[in-house]
């Protein structure tokens, strides 16, 4: 039997004290924290555990309660401005029926005129809604506006843009000569009454903006290109300048002014990334930095040219018209003109603008396309229609235009090109090499392994053709007015009676031949306006669609962030629970605890008390 010595109870008795108030100490500092452990060493199960859950919950609350929210916002700004867009389309689409009705008044129609104009200017700046500085509708440029508000930014713009067409492009449009506004005594009783105005039916391709620049730069650097794949599979491009120039795959052909084919230099090639063998009996070789090779022949005459890669013949060059100076002599030469891919016809290019084809009451040439700078149009003949049709051609136009109109849409967010500003160009990319659109996404992450795309990009609900729609018919409906006050102004001489009486019936029957030529002007204007906005009505329908099918696909993603947010809702109410329960200590029964530690150690000190007083005497 082990003999317990005073010293031994003693020991033992202030071990078993000191545990008892140690007991006490922590849960006494459970108390204010009501936490399980204060440090991992206490246990870490619990420790590590928490450190999980807690990971997690902070994970799921920034999806709750800010990457979803920042959703949400951003949706509720697109849905809002794609809803005004709707109504604005929808005022429209009113208007242009009501221009279908018959017969209208000419407060109708100023009516018509006057709600188009404020609508034109309106159409796109639901486009620049943004959310938190950010413009939801320009993909990654956020920064930038969709479309021009300030007038004075808009008039200094300038830019080098490339459209993208293809033969589905084409459109049928009547052009007219022959009409006019001048009822002045000296036009009326001065000359005779004009022969009716004649229209004509041709083929055109709209740009997105009218006005092009055709100054000297301007024309030099409107172009017209065709690129296609061969029957082997490679890539040809042939392109037409609005100088008179064809470039087929990067070689830049012209014609001196004598009509002779004018080929680079080999400087002017090296600079193109473009190495030139030849010429060897008439005929070059050009590679290209990817390795393409490009023969050449010139023609005997020197006035003609064939492209060729490998065995297929993909351009046949000769010359077009003769390229006049101002003072209408020939001082550049000629003009070429291009067979793509070898097969008829040889097409040309030139640039006009609406008074010269007015002058020359449109007769365009059979196989030239022409573009009005002016209205910003391409147009042609059946035949050149044809030929596009046939080939199922793409192609491309690229133009400068200088000075814009507040509301018209900023060139970067549609289209290839370049911004000239004054501490440099800043160049726009927005189609792969394979000519498809780069979708600029935003994409926010909203739950674990979820990313929903936040915006749409302008493209796809602010269509660039609205606007010159809009241009079309309130050009209409402005003819019509102003024929009608031409033809009110010849009625009004005419029934002033200043012109009465037998000295003056030479003079009142010309203003009566007027009159009738007036008359006739009006009623085809009037019918025409009735025409175009007819056809216009399908093109608004298709804008309504348009906007509806976006305004469905916001709804369909909003309703996938709701969802997830109502997972995430749950989720974070579990993970909290379930961190709690880890955790948190109840304060019952903290208390609980707490009492029975304190009675425990209260008990302790009394017996250690009386274990102080005892001796070894005691045991004996």
């Amino acid at each position: 039997m082990m003999r317990v010595t005073n010293s031994m109870m003693v020991k033992r008795t202030k071990s078993n004290l000191n545990y008892n108030r140690s007991v006490v100490d922590r849960v006494n500092n459970q108390m204010p924290t009501q936490k399980k452990i204060t440090k991992p060493s206490e246990n870490p199960i619990i420790a590590i555990r928490s450190l999980r859950l807690r990971s997690t919950l902070s994970t799921i609350t920034q999806y709750y309660e800010n990457n979803i929210p920042d959703t949400e916002s951003w949706m509720d700004v697109t849905e809002t401005a794609l809803t005004n867009m709707k109504d604005l389309i929808t005022k429209a689409y009113e208007q242009v029926v009501c221009g279908t009705n018959d017969p209208l008044t000419s407060e109708n129609r100023q009516t018509i005129l006057k709600e188009l104009k404020a609508l034109q200017e309106q159409v796109y700046s639901e486009g620049n809604s943004d959310y938190a500085g950010r413009t939801v509708f320009t993909g990654y440029k956020t920064n930038q506006e969709l479309a021009f508000t300030d007038s004075r930014e808009a008039q200094e713009a300038s830019y080098d843009i490339e459209e993208r067409f293809t033969y589905k492009d084409v459109e049928k449009k009547n052009y007219y000569t022959g009409g006019f506004d001048d009822v002045s005594d000296d036009k009326l009783l001065g000359t005779d009454a004009p022969e009716l105005f004649k229209e004509k039916e041709l083929n055109r391709v709209r740009l997105s903006y009218a006005e092009i620049d055709d100054d000297a730069e301007g024309v030099k650097s409107a172009n017209l290109e065709f690129a296609y794949e061969t029957e082997s599979g490679e890539k040809a491009s042939i392109q037409m300048g609005g100088d008179g120039s064809v470039t087929v795959n990067g070689i830049r052909l012209t014609m001196d002014k004598d009509g002779n084919i004018v080929v680079p230099t080999e400087e002017e090639l090296k600079a193109a990334g473009i190495t030139m063998e030849g010429p060897n009996a008439g005929t070059y070789t050009f590679t290209a930095e990817d390795g393409t090779v490009t023969e050449l022949e010139i023609g005997a005459d020197n006035k003609t040219a064939t492209f060729k890669l490998g065995e297929e013949t993909i351009a046949t060059i000769g010359q077009g018209r003769e390229l006049k100076g101002e003072d209408g002599i020939t001082t550049t030469g000629y003009a070429l003109n291009a067979k793509i891919g070898g097969s008829d016809p040889a097409i040309s290019f030139k640039i006009s603008n609406t008074v010269e084809l007015e002058n020359e009451k449109y007769n365009i040439d059979d196989n030239t396309i022409v573009l009005d700078a002016l209205s910003g149009e391409l147009i042609f003949t059946d035949n050149v229609a044809r030929a596009l049709d046939a080939q199922k051609a793409s192609f491309t136009f690229g133009y400068k235009k200088t000075g814009f109109e507040a509301g018209e849409l900023h060139p970067e967010n549609y289209f290839d090109c370049v911004k000239h500003t004054s501490t440099g160009d800043i160049t726009y990319t927005n189609y792969d090499e394979n000519g498809d659109w780069m979708v600029e996404g935003i994409f926010y992450n909203i739950a674990g392994g979820q990313e929903m795309q936040i915006n749409l990009e302008g493209r796809d609900a602010f269509n660039s053709d609205i606007r010159r729609d809009m241009d079309d018919l309130t050009e209409v409906v402005q003819r019509v007015i102003e024929a009608e006050k031409t033809y009110n102004a010849i009625k009004e001489k005419i029934d002033s009676g200043a012109y009465d009486g037998e000295e003056h019936k030479k003079e009142l029957e010309k203003l009566n031949n007027w009159l009738d030529a007036a008359k006739s002007q009006m009623d085809y204007y009037s019918q025409n306006m009735h025409d175009t906005y007819k056809s216009y009505i399908t093109n608004f329908k298709d804008y309504l669609d348009d906007v509806d099918l976006t305004i469905t696909e916001v709804g369909s993603r909003m309703s996938r962030v709701s969802l997830t947010k109502n997972r995430m809702s749950i989720q974070e109410s579990t993970f909290k629970d379930l961190k709690s329960k880890n955790e948190d200590e109840d304060l019952s029964d903290l208390v609980i605890n707490y009492t029975a530690a304190s009675v425990a150690y209260q008990a302790a000190l009394q017996a250690a008390a009386k274990i102080g007083n005892m001796t070894l005497l005691d045991y004996l």
